[in-house]
């Protein structure tokens, strides 16, 4: 049986399952939680004569959802669950949710990362969003989370979203201390009153987390100036900051997650505080164990690489910002596809010319981007699993790595891309063009990588030592780290869990979440435990497993990642560069039925 790991316990006990190899490795849950932004439930004084972007709120209310047309004159049911594909979430939608998830995960994660918006989005210009009003909805989603997992001695660890952010101490940061005081460490109330982030141990001396204010990075915001090397701007404070954090945890051995709201991309962050993040992250790589943010509704991964720090610090800015002024808008998922089709090989091949290198894990890493709990796509929740075996085992669980030590390859397997569907061979040593820069980021948003042509290439052995790419302090990778090889807190897999059709549920027939698809192999399902799934929550094809047949598929494990690993990650991008049938399944789950030209 199956007992779940409740960190107020500090328990050690968690199930089993067999690996490829043969062996068995424990695991437990981590819950992430995105987007629930929640439309007010109150009465909008709004002129009916009047055309604007509005629909009916199907708990009553008038709210503007971003749609064009004049209001609908049908009357909505209370218990409807959705009122449009580009509205936030309704109240039924929220507490259906936190039910959802107060019956069947609030006693088996062992802590629940939210990255952030619990209100309204700043849409109706006839009805102003309001301080109170954030702060009102965010209190109130507050106490749904407390009442499902803090009552259990679960943490939380929030992230901050949706407002105009000055620099600190002012009212929102005051605000959301009070707010989220069950959350802070008390410790860090000094830290976040001035920029509302803050670090917090989840398993004292083994695993933390750190919460970020993205805000402060991103270029939406126009009351900072954008991480200058020089001066009191608050999002070079928070870099500062947080490289203090995880030189810190790394002096005592310990593994961090990083989450926020915004993820770090060149088309949501200005780029001297791009450049920081991602330095931080790779010279941090073996202290790192994940990045996990929200914001942009759509399910998807990247990476962060050290060939494009370079190429950003040699260029000109305002040239690269220019290039593109006159360039079609290219979605997010084509740009996806471009970087993954641009990846060194893992292995140089016969036949490669002097200019192509195998690739080197040391120069990237990962970003989890997940869906969250509105309409506009399909609601979600993920659940991931991460590796507790030998937890407890010494004074101190985290293997102690140091730089340079000999150390056996990383583990990433061939590809094995022998299908019909295999795309054209990509020659990996060819670079991105530079007119993938973007312009006016706020009308049009482009968040692939930068890889000029005409600069270094720091990813190339004989460049690594010079001057030129070098990070701005010492880098700390390692093979043997969990981000980097499957051990002790290595995030295995999650399993994504949604809601397929809002619209089709009502009174009599309420949603229910369910499975949408799992990273882990089928085998992952063979007794003898019910990890990663519990057993009722899978669909009857595929409880009580006693074993895989060879032809057996299913579409809800399409992808068969043996873990979450950075050579994990890599291998899948390289497959899914290379696979049509498989890149089609992971753009449809990317976007999960909905619009695929959406501006962020």
């Amino acid at each position: 049986m199956r007992s779940w790991v409740s960190l107020a316990a500090c328990a050690t006990v968690a199930s089993a399952w067999p690996t490829a190899h043969n062996s068995f490795t424990s695991q437990t849950y981590i819950l992430i939680l995105g987007t629930s932004e929640m439309a007010p439930n109150r009465a909008r004084a709004i002129a009916s004569n009047r055309k604007k972007r509005r629909v009916a709120d199907r708990t009553g209310d008038m709210h503007n959802c971003m749609r064009y047309g004049v209001l609908n004159s049908s009357t909505p049911s209370s218990a409807d669950y959705s009122f449009s594909e580009k509205c936030d979430s309704p109240d039924t939608l929220v507490n259906l949710t936190m039910q959802w998830l107060a019956d069947e995960w609030a006693d088996k994660v062992d802590f629940v990362i939210w990255t952030g918006d619990s209100a309204r989005h700043d849409s109706d210009r006839q009805l102003p969003r309001t301080a109170k009003e954030i702060f009102n909805l965010n209190r109130r989603t507050v106490a749904q989370m407390e009442k499902v997992f803090t009552s259990r001695g679960v943490p939380l660890v929030p992230s901050l979203a949706h407002n105009i952010m000055y620099p600190g101490p002012n009212e929102v940061t005051q605000e959301y201390r009070d707010i989220w005081k069950s959350m802070i460490p008390f410790p860090a109330y000094q830290v976040f009153q001035r920029g509302a982030y803050f670090s917090v141990e989840l398993i004292p001396d083994n695993l933390a987390a750190i919460s970020l204010n993205t805000l402060y990075w991103y270029d939406s915001n126009k009351a900072v100036d954008g991480c200058p090397l020089k001066g009191e701007d608050p999002g070079r404070l928070e870099l500062d900051w947080l490289e203090v954090q995880l030189n810190m945890f790394r002096k005592r051995k310990m593994q961090v997650w990083m989450t926020g709201h915004v993820p770090p991309t060149l088309g949501n962050y200005y780029p001297e505080c791009y450049r920081g993040y991602a330095q931080l992250a790779l010279r941090f790589q073996d202290t790192i164990v994940g990045h996990l943010f929200g914001h942009m509704n759509v399910d998807h991964f990247f990476w962060l690489d050290v060939h494009e720090l370079h190429a950003l610090s040699t260029s000109s800015l305002w040239s690269r910002l220019t290039s593109s002024f006159f360039k079609k808008h290219t979605s997010l998922s084509k740009e996806l596809l471009k970087d993954f089709k641009s990846l060194p090989p893992k292995k140089k091949s016969e036949g490669d010319g002097d200019d192509v290198e195998p690739i080197d894990y040391d120069d990237y890493v990962v970003v989890n981007v997940a869906p969250s709990v509105v309409p506009t796509y399909q609601p979600s929740v993920r659940v991931f699993s991460y590796n507790v075996t030998n937890w407890g085992i010494g004074t101190n669980s985290t293997v102690a790595v140091e730089d340079g030590e000999d150390e056996d390859a990383d583990d990433e397997d061939d590809d094995g891309d022998d299908e019909d569907d295999v795309l054209e061979n990509i020659h990996h040593g060819n670079v991105r063009d530079k007119d993938e820069d973007e312009i006016e980021r706020a009308m049009e948003r482009k968040h692939g990588h930068r890889h000029s042509p005409d600069v270094t290439d720091c990813t190339r052995k004989k460049n690594r030592d010079k001057k030129k790419c070098l990070l701005k302090g010492p880098r700390h990778a390692h093979k043997r780290s969990p981000s980097r090889r499957n051990g002790l807190w290595s995030p295995l897999g999650y399993t994504q869990y949604y809601i397929s059709d809002l619209d089709a549920h009502n009174s009599s027939n309420p949603p229910k979440y369910e499975i949408e698809y799992m990273t882990y192999p089928l085998s992952a399902l063979v007794p003898p435990t019910n990890w990663p799934v519990p057993q009722h929550l899978l669909p009857n094809s595929l409880r009580n497993l006693t074993q895989i047949p060879d032809d057996m598929k299913s579409d809800l494990v399409p992808f068969g990642l043996k873990d979450l690993t950075i050579p994990s990650w890599i291998k899948f991008a390289r497959k899914l560069s290379k696979k049509k049938k498989l890149w089609r399944r992971f753009k449809t789950l990317m976007y999960q039925g909905g619009p695929e030209e959406t501006k962020y």
